[in-house]
């Protein structure tokens, strides 16, 4: 009875073992699809809030009138104005951190741009470029979705909306208002009046 007993507990404490080390494997394998997966989110996420974000400003810049607040998801945005010394100068930046890369350090991926360049075609090319680009900051992924507007040319003039941050960094959210039209005499890329649509932006 006693060698029975111990031929039990063994049985048992082998078992829980091989069941510990099973749940360490799946554990092992499965973590690296979790955090994919949820890399994935996270980045759907932050381009579903840029694209959506720029609904807003360009509807607004179109009708003239109104304003709009969205909400920042995890991380958080910086909005480089018009007239700022800047190379991000007209462009809203939003930073968030993944545990797995999405993109190749020092490369840059356009997001749902059809054109790329600081001039567009009136009618046919989007008013703004959409790019990301990552970096490893050691305990996480880093990346930057970049939301920038550039001029557009039609035959004879040129258009513009022109970002004026009220208030340039927050985590909250993004309020969008209409401001001013100014007409800068032969100041587009073809030589002709440039029409800025300012916006203002206060994150928050």
């Amino acid at each position: 009875m006693k060698v029975s007993g111990q031929t039990q507990t063994l049985s048992l404490v082998l078992i829980t073992g091989i069941i510990i080390a099973m749940i360490g494997m799946a554990y092992a394998w499965g973590m690296p699809l979790i955090q994919k997966r949820t890399t994935i989110t996270e980045y759907s996420t932050a381009e579903n809030f840029i694209l959506a974000l720029d609904n807003k400003i360009t509807d607004i810049a179109n009708s003239g009138v109104g304003e709009a607040t969205l909400d920042i998801p995890d991380g958080f945005v910086t909005v480089v104005g018009y007239d700022e010394n800047d190379p991000n100068n007209n462009s809203v930046i939003f930073e968030f951190t993944t545990d797995q890369p999405m993109i190749i350090n020092s490369s840059m991926v356009i997001i749902k741009t059809t054109s790329f360049g600081e001039v567009g075609t009136y009618g046919a090319s989007e008013p703004r470029i959409i790019t990301m680009t990552g970096e490893d900051a050691g305990t996480g992924h880093i990346i930057k979705i970049k939301l920038h507007y550039r001029e557009l040319l039609s035959s004879t003039k040129g258009y513009k909306i022109a970002l004026d941050p009220i208030k340039s960094t927050g985590t909250s959210s993004v309020k969008v208002s209409f401001d001013r039209n100014i007409v800068q005499s032969e100041a587009a890329a073809n030589g002709g009046d440039l029409i800025l649509t300012h916006i203002k932006l206060d994150v928050l």
